[in-house]
């Protein structure tokens, strides 16, 4: 996922490494670790505007010496430091608390530990700009504009659009405004107690407020989100285990995906997740279906929502500038007046496997018993339509294969998920030219197809069980005639004339996981991805280090996404290849925990044996909704966690040698919550 335009993600500001990042929907935050925002990617963020650009505050005209700093939940931070010390008296301290939904609010605290009544001279210094978070992300800030009195605050309001607008209220009353728009107090903190000062700041977008969750009146525990949040920790299943690392990225993953998740407000039962924060804080076509489809057995809601949300906003019109066709998925969703197809309209198309994946996804929650018959009769026209795209305009040159070629000038090169502009490349680097048929989009098709089939057989679909059925293994035969390589790997795609573009990439084993692949070839295959040139020992390269355009830290070329290694797992276990799934989840538990718990978007592929830590990747999403998800589906693939054609839950996966005892309790199938069970290499699955 690298966003809607062909820039290279290196062309990105790196982000100072600690920082801290607040989310709720389509609300972000960050700051640096004390709080500051100030660096051109720092700010906060709303319907895709930076509302605040430059937040500081300082006790004397100093930020203190940080002591702590810490967000205990997804959408709240706290920071502790300590100003004005001597020996002849305690320092005082500095206590900001700050919570995101709907715009911001920070309480400000000062202790004075000392003896003796102080007085302390607090400033808060705050600018916005307005910038689109696709200039925010670039590094391309807008001239900066500071509050004006409006009413009992204060506003910022942008010239050319009134519309759009910041408004501050602070509690109590500051005692001077500066000519900067800076707010001063005079904190008069008598011994052992402390002052607060409560700031809110909210954004209006098109003359509708964000609707602040957190105003000074309100105990925050109190607030929506936050009791939201609370119900969402004790309903999804827990995880507890010897081995310590799974409980922590467990809890940590889950913990993300809840602040990811996106409440429309026309819709409340209806929950979507965003791919990622701070830059893709909007629904995905790929990243929020291949996020529910991981998060399934333990919450289902993000299917539903994803499901019911992609089916609405589905491509009804044939438009080059957006890429939209009836029938198709879109891409991504963004506030108009950015760059690129963004210029003049919301909706973005450039997508050849959001289709597929959206009819697998609708397959895999019935499979599950997340859709209710209501939920199949509301989707089965939208899924009927994205079949018809998969066998007409998803095959744009009519040879079998669904493929992809960018048809506005502002759209993507490449549209899968490796979608920078040298993402897709040969052997030898070179570029391929389209129309391009991805090997994982085919493994895609063919799941949706076998999907579409079942869906059929029970009636949803207008189309034959016996059709799509057909369609599925002629699309299977003519993939393996033409996407084996006898060195023993699929080829990543092909081009527009039919040749191989023949790198050794990970793609293939998203192919695999779709079932697709011939099982002694995914075999070889399998074995060639835990070669050197593949397995980091951290995670799998989406390139191999023997590739022409390898590069450890390119965004596509060599580095590891979590959710691809986590899917290549799912493949191996789908092919039975439990010494894969245990090596590669052994490897990837290690590398998020490095990581704190919350795997990053991506990271270096340099091996471990040369780097005794993952490497960060400058300006990677984190968290970001699909690296949280891989940890959901590297547990269930280690266990081998299918429904069975009865809608049962079942373990495939023979007394797993590397898997810790472990218990997981409320695992959803069949309408029903289970327990699954490790003990001494005995998996059991017990309905509750």
């Amino acid at each position: 996922m690298s966003g809607p335009l062909d820039v290279d993600a290196r062309e990105s500001p790196g982000a100072p490494r600690h920082q801290l990042v607040l989310v709720d929907g389509r609300t972000f935050a960050i700051s640096d670790e004390n709080g500051r925002m100030w660096a051109p990617t720092h700010g906060l963020v709303h319907d895709d505007l930076r509302h605040v650009s430059r937040l500081a505050v300082m006790i004397d005209g100093s930020d203190g010496e940080l002591l702590a700093s810490t967000a205990p939940t997804p959408l709240s931070a706290v920071v502790v430091s300590r100003f004005d010390g001597a020996e002849s008296r305690p320092a005082g301290v500095l206590s900001v608390r700050r919570w995101v939904a709907g715009g911001l609010r920070q309480d400000i605290h000062l202790q004075n530990p000392s003896g003796t009544e102080r007085v302390w001279r607090l400033r808060v210094e705050l600018a916005t700009d307005f910038a689109h978070v696709f200039d925010v992300k670039a590094g391309h800030p807008a001239p900066e504009l500071t509050p004006e009195p409006a009413g009992s605050g204060w506003e910022i309001i942008k010239s050319a659009d009134p519309g759009i607008r910041t408004r501050i209220e602070v509690r109590p009353r500051p005692d001077r405004v500066d000519p900067d728009g800076a707010l001063e107090w005079d904190m008069l903190v008598p011994a052992r107690e402390e002052r607060a000062v409560c700031l809110t700041i909210e954004p209006v977008s098109d003359g509708d407020a964000a609707g602040l969750a957190f105003p000074c009146e309100l105990v925050p525990a109190d607030a929506v989100p936050l009791r939201r949040l609370d119900h969402w920790q004790a309903s999804v299943p827990t995880v507890v285990s010897t081995d310590p690392r799974l409980s922590v990225v467990v809890d940590q993953a889950l913990d993300d995906l809840a602040g990811l998740r996106i409440f429309d407000r026309d819709h409340p039962e209806r929950v979507v997740i965003a791919a990622g924060a701070p830059w893709f804080m909007t629904l995905f076509g790929r990243d929020s279906l291949l996020t529910a489809w991981m998060t399934l057995p333990f919450d289902g809601s993000l299917a539903r929502g994803v499901l019911r949300t992609l089916a609405e906003l589905q491509g009804t019109v044939d438009d080059p500038a957006t890429e939209e066709q009836p029938g198709k998925i879109l891409h991504e969703l963004r506030r108009h007046g950015a760059a690129g197809p963004f210029v003049e309209r919301e909706r973005y198309f450039g997508t050849v496997d959001a289709t597929p994946l959206f009819v697998m996804l609708a397959a895999e929650a019935r499979r599950w018993g997340t859709l209710s018959d209501a939920d199949l009769a509301e989707l089965a026209p939208a899924v009927d339509q994205a079949v018809a795209w998969l066998l007409g305009d998803g095959d744009s040159n009519g040879d079998g294969f669904v493929d992809y070629w960018r048809r506005g000038p502002e759209g993507l090169s490449n549209q899968g998920w490796k979608d920078s502009w040298d993402g897709i490349t040969s052997a030898d680097g070179a570029h391929p030219t389209g129309p391009i048929a991805l090997v994982e989009a085919q493994g895609y098709a063919y799941a949706a197809l076998v999907g579409a089939a079942e869906l059929a057989e029970s009636g949803w679909l207008r189309r034959s069980p016996a059709e799509l059925r057909d369609h599925a293994n002629r699309l299977r035969g003519r993939f393996e005639d033409r996407f084996w390589d006898e060195r023993g790997w699929y080829v990543l795609a092909l081009d527009g004339s039919g040749r191989p573009v023949d790198s050794l990439t990970t793609n293939p084993g998203h192919a695999l996981w779709s079932g697709i692949a011939d099982p002694a070839r995914a075999d070889r295959y399998l074995d060639r991805l835990m070669d050197d040139d593949m397995w980091t020992g951290w995670g799998l390269r989406t390139l191999a280090s023997t590739m022409a355009a390898y590069d450890p830290l390119s965004y596509h070329n060599g580095s590891v996404w979590p959710h691809d290694t986590a899917i290549c797992a799912a493949g191996a276990a789908r092919y039975g290849r439990w010494d894969v799934v245990e090596r590669v989840v052994d490897g990837a538990l290690d590398a998020a925990t490095s990581f704190r718990g919350r795997p990053p978007e991506l990271f270096a592929g340099l091996a471990r044996r040369d780097s005794p830590v993952p490497v960060a990747y400058p300006s990677s999403c984190s968290p970001q909704a699909w690296a949280s998800g891989s940890v959901l589906l590297l547990v269930r693939a280690l266990l081998g966690l299918e429904p069975d054609a009865s809608g049962e839950l079942r373990a495939s996966a023979p007394s797993p040698a590397r898997a810790p005892d472990l218990r997981i309790s409320g695992i959803g199938c069949g309408g029903q919550d289970h327990t699954v069970e490790v003990r001494e290499g005995a998996i059991s699955v017990t309905p509750e």
